[in-house]
This record gives structure tokens, sequence and C-alpha cells, in this order.
């Protein structure tokens, strides 16, 4: 009987172990930023280095990419609290390499986001050198030659508060920005405005909206209403299944230097 006993209880722990794991739910938090106001004409680049390679690409000032509807790319969205659990499925993106490119005279992507401790390629996919320079917080800075054709892997141990400069010393128009954290839940608007952070455990959190040339995003349009994020941070409750903020309007004053 004892034994018995014994196993009931096990059995019960058991369950109820099982019933845990089993209860964890998970959302998506989607939407895309578009800018409220005429788009201003990107500046272009007065290109003095390396002429007659990089002259030819066209470069423009890529602080603020608007396509023809407004939508705004480039704009990094991630989780700024710690996530109480993370979903199974991102054990296998940890450590796939990604690739920050010196292509055509410029960065590419423009906008990264990186977890720590995951592989990053820079690549030199360019006829002339280039070098990746980065003044980072909590990493130790970097500044490494990147010969022509050539390319280097570079791992970022600590996660970063904000998303910090990329640049070439050799070819000082070049800029980009890369964002360290030590979770996977973060995300840049791609080029059509749009950004999605999937599975994420249902319950509060409080997000971080950064852009280059606005800083911390606090002033945005929901649903025609002005709506201030201070510091660039809001807070929801993630439901299972889709959480859709809809169309983040950002008015232009925002991204006006001054």
């Amino acid at each position: 009987m004892k034994k018995l006993f014994s196993f009931c209880v096990v059995a019960l722990a058991m369950g109820s172990l099982g019933g845990v794991a089993s209860a964890q739910q998970w959302g998506t938090l989607e939407g895309s930023f578009v800018l409220q106001g005429d788009a201003p004409a990107p500046a272009p680049i007065a290109v003095d280095k390396d002429k007659q390679f990089c002259g030819e690409f066209g470069l423009v000032d890529e602080s603020l990419v608007v396509d023809k509807r407004g939508r705004i790319q480039n704009v990094f969205i991630y989780l700024r609290t710690e996530p109480t659990a993370v979903h199974p499925d991102y054990a296998k993106t940890a450590t796939e390499e990604v690739v920050l490119d010196n292509q055509k005279c410029r960065f590419e992507p423009h906008a990264l986001a990186v977890r720590a401790g995951q592989p990053v390629r820079l690549k030199n996919s360019d006829a002339v050198g280039h070098n990746v320079k980065m003044d980072l917080i909590a990493n130790n800075s970097i500044n490494p030659l990147i010969p022509a054709n050539g390319s280097m892997i570079q791992k970022f141990d600590q996660k970063e508060i904000v998303p910090l400069p990329a640049s070439c010393s050799i070819h000082p128009w070049m800029l980009g920005y890369v964002l360290v954290r030590d979770n996977p839940y973060m995300a840049v608007s791609d080029d059509r405005g749009g950004f999605e952070i999937e599975n994420l455990p249902v319950g509060e959190h409080t997000f971080q909206v950064w852009q280059e040339r606005s800083g911390f995003v606090q002033d945005v349009v929901l649903e025609g209403a002005p709506t201030k994020w201070e510091k660039g941070r809001f807070t929801i409750t993630i439901k299972p299944g889709k959480n859709d903020l809809g169309k983040i309007e950002i008015p232009l004053a925002a991204f006006q230097k001054n």
C-alpha cells in the first residue's frame, strides 16, 4: 500500500508539471510604422573617397527610409523587460549566422538585430577595403579592417540597451546600426514598415521603440488618437495568437533634426 501511495504521489506531481509546461501560451506582436506627413527626399551623399568605385551607386542618406506610401523602414522594436519564458523554437536560431555586409559602399542591412553570442559575419562584398568601427557600451568596441571580398566572424556576448552605430573610417558617410539583446524578442521594420515578433509568452510586457533619427519613438498616433510612449516605451498584455497594433503613425516632426 505504501509503494502504491508513493507511485500515485509521483504520478500526480509529474502530471502537474506536465500541465504547467503545456499551459504556457504564446502570442505574436505585429504592426507597421507609417510617417504622418510628407517624407522629405533623401539627401545625396557626397562621395569623396574611392570615387571611381563608390561614386557609381547614387548613395543617399539612409537615416530615414520611407517608401511612396509613407511606410518607415529600419525602426527597431524590442522587448525591454526580461521574458518569463522563451519559445523552444528559438533554440534553432540561437547560433545561426547573420551577416553585416559592406555592399556598394554602404551597410547591408542598414539596421541589424542580433542575439548575444550569435555569430555575426562582418563581410565586404566590395572591390575596395572597408572597416567596421563600433563603439559599444557593454561589449568591447571593435574596429577590424575587412579587405575587399573578405569577411570575419564577430560575436557580442552582452546585451546593449539601445542600437549602436557601425561606421567605416575609410568612407565616413557609411553608417548602420546594430542592436544586441540577450533574448530573441526583437524586430526591425521591413521595406513596407511592418514588423512581427513571434511566440512571445502571454502576459504583460514592455517594449522599446527606437529609430536612428528620432531616437526613442515617443509621439505616435494609434487609431487616430495621439499617444505618448514615454522614453519610447509601451506596455501591452500579449494574448494567445495574433496581437496587432495596426498602423503606428509617427509625425514628421519626430524626425526633423534640430
